[in-house]
């Protein structure tokens, strides 16, 4: 297993420190895309893979920066990793060691797996009912080891795990959980998330009980199914504020198939309808419980010519083509992630756009609304920071006068929504495209199958 596969490859060039688009070869054409599986559900599956005690083989893996680091950890925990590249397909094989007591364990900037590998290690001994005490230290990147993980792990010591610290690096040691905890959802819903996970393992009856808000609950409702998947018992009511995880005898689920990426999707979907494209997505649709699939229907408000089948998407070009409609004021609170994307399509919209409901976005990668406004801002554009927010204004300058640079803040999701605005801004560059790999890794080599052109330029 080389980290080497899971990385960003861009017309096999090394060393690209930044990159600008050429859209003026664009044709009509019907083009089709198969997007790549869903970080979302590759992530959860490995943390779940990694609580079965039996193989577990994954199709429509995401091989990349995130997904890579988990099975690698799994491989340090002595897991067989079975991999074929070409059909996307991730066999997970229990071959363990029961006299192993420690480990050392790196996550790279995977917030995700942060937050949810701690289940595998916590019920080790429920898995594996021979093996010993397993202590692990778990480390990442310094963009990982800042971000937030304390309401995760006062939840869980309240059902009697061990863990050092609330904060990276810290170590965690196999424990038998039990009890009832609550547990915030107001800055991020991957820790209910990441706390149903380690409860899906246990070997005692745990409930868990949300308090505040909770952002993005579809996320969460993502979890659940995944861990239903593998044969655990959720039960919570319809507003994800009580749950009661059931014992069982043993997760398990011999094959596993993870759905193609709604976040992902999006880019592909937002492109098509700022150039006019016709494009069919062709292994996603209206039967995901992905949130971000949820931003197709603004882009159909603000007028977007869009289909939706129960696994497809089409995108049709429109006869008499205008600006996207704007003089909207939008709560993305359930699919934050594409916040900056309607930032992107609001600079070519015919009105203004106001995007709310996202102060958790200055806690991911990045602090995504105010780096977002600076990248605006250094264009010569007009945009207004709120706490929560931001106001987006239509560019009123020819485009093609509009020169710059746009940073990508090793947050992939600036690098997606870089490639959105330089594709209408071909004077503007942007910069380090690399941190796409944590994601969406083959994300440019896939525009160019839609007829754009990449510009390279290289470090010296």
């Amino acid at each position: 297993m080389e980290l080497k596969n899971f990385l960003f490859e861009l017309n096999n060039q090394d060393n690209v420190k930044k990159i600008k688009i050429n859209s003026n070869l664009l044709d009509n054409n019907l083009k089709e895309i198969w997007i790549p599986g869903s970080k979302s559900f590759t992530n959860r599956a490995v943390v779940l893979a990694g609580m079965c005690s039996e193989p577990v083989t994954l199709y429509g893996f995401l091989f990349s920066e995130d997904s890579y680091w988990g099975l690698d950890a799994l491989k340090k925990l002595g897991y067989l990793i079975q991999i074929d590249y070409k059909s996307k397909k991730v066999t997970i094989i229990p071959q363990i060691d029961i006299k192993l007591n420690t480990a050392t364990l790196f996550f790279g900037k995977a917030g995700t797996l942060a937050r949810f590998f701690p289940a595998v290690i916590l019920n080790w001994q429920n898995t594996f009912p021979n093996s010993n005490k397993l202590k692990v230290d778990i480390s990442g990147e310094p963009q990982l080891m800042r971000r937030p993980l304390s309401p995760l792990v006062k939840a869980l010591k309240e059902l009697n795990a061990n863990i050092s610290s609330d904060q990276m690096p810290f170590q965690i040691e196999s424990s038998h959980l039990e009890g009832e905890c609550n547990i915030s959802g107001k800055v991020s819903g991957q820790f209910l998330s990441g706390l149903l996970l380690c409860a899906a393992g246990a070997q005692k009856k745990i409930k868990i009980n949300r308090i505040e808000n909770l952002v993005q609950p579809d996320y969460v409702r993502m979890t659940i199914q995944s861990i239903k998947k593998f044969g655990g018992i959720v039960n919570c009511d319809k507003e994800l504020n009580h749950f009661e995880i059931q014992t069982i005898s043993k997760l398990g689920a011999e094959n596993y198939t993870i759905e193609a990426d709604a976040s992902t999707c999006c880019y592909f979907i937002s492109l098509a309808f700022l150039h006019n494209l016709n494009l069919k997505i062709l292994n996603l649709g209206s039967s995901t419980l992905q949130p971000d699939f949820k931003f197709i229907e603004l882009l159909i408000q603000m007028g977007a010519n869009i289909k939706i089948s129960e696994n497809e998407v089409f995108v049709s070009k429109k006869e008499n083509f205008s600006k996207p409609k704007g003089n909207f004021t939008f709560d993305f609170s359930l699919y934050s992630d594409q916040a900056l994307t309607m930032g992107a399509i609001g600079l070519f919209a015919d009105g203004p756009i106001l995007i709310t409901g996202v102060s958790h976005i200055r806690h991911h990668e990045s602090d995504r609304i105010s780096c977002f406004v600076k990248n605006i801002l250094s264009l010569g554009l007009k945009i207004d920071e709120l706490p929560d927010g931001f106001k987006i204004y239509p560019i009123e300058k020819n485009l093609n006068e509009i020169k710059g640079e746009f940073e990508t803040w090793e947050d992939h999701r600036f690098a997606m929504t870089g490639f959105l605005i330089s594709s209408k801004l071909n004077q503007v560059s942007i910069q380090n495209p690399k941190c796409v790999e944590k994601t969406a890794p083959q994300f440019f080599n896939q525009v160019q199958e839609l007829g754009f052109q990449i510009d390279i330029i290289k470090e010296e």
